[in-house]
Order: structure tokens, then C-alpha cells, then sequence
């Protein structure tokens, strides 16, 4: 074989591994998104949940989670479901912050003590930091509350006397995320 034959080939050679690594890189790559609230609920509730998503012809698979996205699905999730028990008799029911949630307490719209709504997201967001859920609905509400943001401001609504003026009184629920997290030395998200 001449040099002139063995430099066709070699060129041939190259040419083909990289069309072939091209096609693999191309067609061999796929990332899954948690970026979403019911993506990121499958998740807390999943540990396996990202391999599920994982097409069988991916040679390199990633995994991203995008903690905003999920913050903005789950407030617009908690501000829908609220806003349809209140029969949308409020500009809205749930909001962000930054990494603060609000939410307006039932109790503003409803005969419903204050205190008792309050207790129960208080209770609930103690039991997501001690990992002490084990209903999965409860679970993915309250974990995705004490690890997405750093704290819960319930806004208690009450009327003036005469149903004119309208005091908020807040009430804050801490949930350690900063800290819990620097002890476990990570990163929050």
C-alpha cells in the first residue's frame, strides 16, 4: 500500500470515529429537570425517581434541579388550591419573597381559629426538619416548605368592627434551612 492509499485511509479513519462519537454525543446525551413542584415531589418521595426518567439508549445521563422554578410552582401551586377555597374573594393567596413564603391564612376567610391553622403548619415544617414524615402527600408539602425556603410568614386577616379595615397580624415560621444545612455542610439551594 502506498502512501497515498494509507493516508485515504487514516483520513477515512478519522472521519468515521468522528462521525461515530458526533451521533454518540448527539444521540447519547440526555438530562432530566426537577424543575417543577409535582417533578420536585417525585423526587422527596423517590429516591430512584431521576434513573426512571433515564431513556435506555442514553450513554451520559444528568440530573438538574432548578430550586427557583420549583419555589415559583409550588407558590403558584399553594396560591391556586387556596384561591379556589376562597372562592377567589382575594387578589391572591400565596406569594414569594425572595426565599420567604407568604400565604394568607384560611382562618381570614373562614370561621377557623387563627391558632389551630397556624399549629398545624408550624407542626408540620418542624416534622420535615427532623425528617419525621411519612405520608407522602405531607411530605412532599412540608419538605419542599423547610428546604426551599428560609422562612413562613402566615398572614392572620381580621375586620374592624365594621368589616371596613383590616389588620394583618403575621406570624413567622423559622425553618432553620441556613443552619441545618451548614451543619450537614452544604450548600442550600
Amino acid at each position: 500500500m502506498n502512501n497515498y492509499s494509507r493516508l485515504k485511509m487514516k483520513s477515512f479513519s478519522t472521519a468515521l470515529l468522528a462521525a461515530v462519537l458526533s451521533t454518540l454525543f448527539l444521540v447519547g446525551c440526555s438530562e432530566y429537570k426537577f424543575d417543577t413542584f409535582p417533578k420536585w415531589c417525585e423526587r422527596i418521595n423517590d429516591e430512584n425517581a431521576a434513573e426512571k426518567h433515564q431513556p435506555f439508549w442514553v450513554v451520559f445521563y444528568g440530573v438538574s434541579v432548578h430550586h427557583d422554578a420549583v419555589r415559583d410552582d409550588f407558590v403558584k401551586f399553594l396560591n391556586d388550591t387556596h384561591m379556589e377555597k376562597v372562592k377567589n374573594r382575594s387578589p391572591r393567596m400565596a406569594w414569594r419573597e425572595g426565599n420567604n413564603l407568604h400565604l394568607i391564612s384560611l382562618s381570614s376567610f373562614f370561621e377557623v381559629d387563627p391558632e389551630k391553622i397556624i399549629t398545624e403548619w408550624r407542626s408540620g415544617v418542624e416534622k420535615a426538619k427532623g425528617n419525621e414524615l411519612k405520608n407522602k402527600a405531607d411530605k412532599c408539602l412540608y419538605e419542599t416548605i423547610a428546604n426551599l425556603f428560609d422562612s413562613m410568614h402566615i398572614h392572620s386577616m381580621t375586620p374592624d368592627i365594621f368589616g371596613k379595615e383590616w389588620r394583618d397580624k403575621v406570624t413567622v415560621i423559622d425553618t432553620d434551612r441556613k443552619a441545618r444545612f451548614a451543619k450537614a455542610k452544604v450548600t442550600p439551594p
